[in-house]
């Protein structure tokens, strides 16, 4: 079911998704379930998100971190970094991402 293709697809929607506002994994994951449907459970979806995770961070200009107060936060990690911090994280839960605050993409400003 997680072909490259449907990874790539998304990445490059939630890229153009990026220049307009930011985007958490939670909405990610609910996208990711309202296309597949019921029958995938929390360690597909979420293993599905983080691949799609991966490919944006793999663009120079996307960031990730999390909303305090209403404030993007960034980790401040290498793409690789965070890649692992999302995949560690990410794949221990055992019900789905719903926390809109937590393991937020955004486009890098440029200074």
């Amino acid at each position: 079911m997680s072909s490259t293709s449907q990874r790539s697809e998304m990445a490059d929607t939630v890229y153009q998704q990026l220049a307009q506002s930011t985007v958490s994994a939670a909405e990610l994951v609910q996208q990711v379930r309202s296309k597949w449907g019921p029958d995938h459970g929390v360690g597909e979806v979420h293993h599905f998100v983080e691949e799609v995770a991966t490919c944006l961070l793999h663009r120079d200009d996307v960031e990730v971190g999390d909303m305090r107060d209403g404030q993007f936060v960034s980790w401040g990690l290498e793409p690789w970094y965070a890649r692992d911090r999302i995949e560690r994280e990410l794949l221990a839960m055992d019900t789905f991402l719903d926390d809109t605050r937590r393991f937020v993409f955004q486009r890098a400003q440029k200074a």
